[in-house]
């Protein structure tokens, strides 16, 4: 049975109903639904009500982290949760209990880390998704970028070349394993597959692999093999929707196959009229140091936080719209605040996605 809560009574009563898409300003929108940096006793329940919710406002996906470990200086600067208890979730464990509680919002990782997968895990483990949700997988994968992370582990951290290679190589391979009619067979540098049977096959014909990142090896290979391309904003100075829409015009000029490639961003967000519950929420991610002495207008400017009230935020989304987006995840700040999270879905819902509809 799902594993979500009777009783609770106000699903149905902000359930929006998703239209389709004629206009070229058009987005979905994603919730990113943090399974990392809660509380210790957080009822992994709560956090399935969330994905629940998130479908029934009327967003197109709910996404997680895939991470063993963030670094504890960048972890507190979006959760109030104790630094020595990192909370961390597995990835593909949660996201098939949300794949089971929901029924139309796509499901996937935001992004799975080449480096700590192995390709042809991620190749079961997203076809299986695929199986549980009826064929909502949307996969999303990364190079891999916190040493700290692989160093704690003991995985070897490679160069950004190596890594890069990687994941050029780790897309081949589940492509592989995915479409080849018979046993699949490849041959890497780093990777190896010798007359492999796969079955089940994936629901979808051809599920979507989206890259993250924004580095120019990570926009080349996108425009070379990848059908998305959804960096994460708060990583480094951000990406406002100049630079998203020349590197989105670059990664289409260069793709030769006559794949479309959709164009995503993650951002966080807070919704709220009151600048003074803004400024609270924002201040969060002022416990990291690149970030320390930030206004909530550099948050804003720097394109790190969509943050204000509804038509402020809905406002940003459209220079993005015209440059090309389609596609927006939202993870609400501070991420331990499972009511304030609740209030933004909702508002989002009502107020915000309506104008892309």
């Amino acid at each position: 049975m799902p594993l979500t809560r009777e009783g609770t009574g106000e699903y149905a009563a902000y359930k929006v109903h998703t239209r389709r898409r004629s206009r070229g300003d058009q987005v979905e929108f994603a919730f990113k639904l943090s399974i990392h940096g809660q509380h210790p006793g957080t009822d992994f329940r709560d956090l399935v009500d969330l994905a629940v919710f998130a479908e029934e406002v009327g967003f197109d996906g709910v996404y997680v982290i895939d991470h063993l470990l963030l670094p504890g200086s960048r972890l507190s600067g979006y959760t109030n949760a104790p630094a020595d208890q990192p909370y961390f979730l597995d990835a593909w464990v949660a996201l098939a209990a949300i794949a089971q509680a929901t029924h139309r919002v796509k499901v996937g990782p935001q992004v799975t880390p080449i480096g700590l997968r192995h390709p042809a895990l991620v190749a079961r483990a997203a076809a299986t998704l695929d199986q549980v949700s009826g064929g909502r997988l949307l996969l999303q994968l990364g190079a891999g970028h916190q040493r700290i992370e692989y160093a704690s582990y003991g995985f070897e951290f490679p160069t950004l070349d190596d890594r890069i290679t990687r994941l050029r190589e780790g897309i081949e391979v589940i492509r592989a394993l995915w479409e080849t009619d018979g046993p699949a067979s490849y041959r890497g540098e780093h990777y190896l597959l010798d007359e492999v049977p796969f079955y089940p096959k994936p629901v979808q014909p051809r599920p979507p692999i989206w890259l993250g990142g924004a580095s120019a090896r990570i926009l080349d290979l996108v425009a070379e093999l990848a059908d998305g391309w959804s960096p994460a904003a708060p990583q480094g100075k951000g990406i406002t929707p100049a630079v998203f829409g020349d590197a989105l015009r670059g990664i289409r000029s260069r793709v030769t196959d006559g794949r479309h490639v959709t164009g995503g961003a993650l951002f966080y967000t807070v919704v709220d009229d009151d600048p003074a519950r803004v400024e609270a929420a924002l201040s969060i991610l002022r416990r990291r140091a690149d970030w320390a002495d930030y206004t909530v207008d550099d948050f804003r400017d720097r394109a790190i936080a969509l943050a204000g009230s509804a038509g402020t935020v809905a406002d940003a989304i459209q220079e993005y719209a015209k440059q090309g987006l389609e596609h927006i995840s939202l993870a609400v700040v501070p991420i331990d605040d499972l009511e304030l999270t609740r209030a933004t879905l909702r508002r989002l819902g009502e107020d915000v996605m309506g104008r892309f509809r």
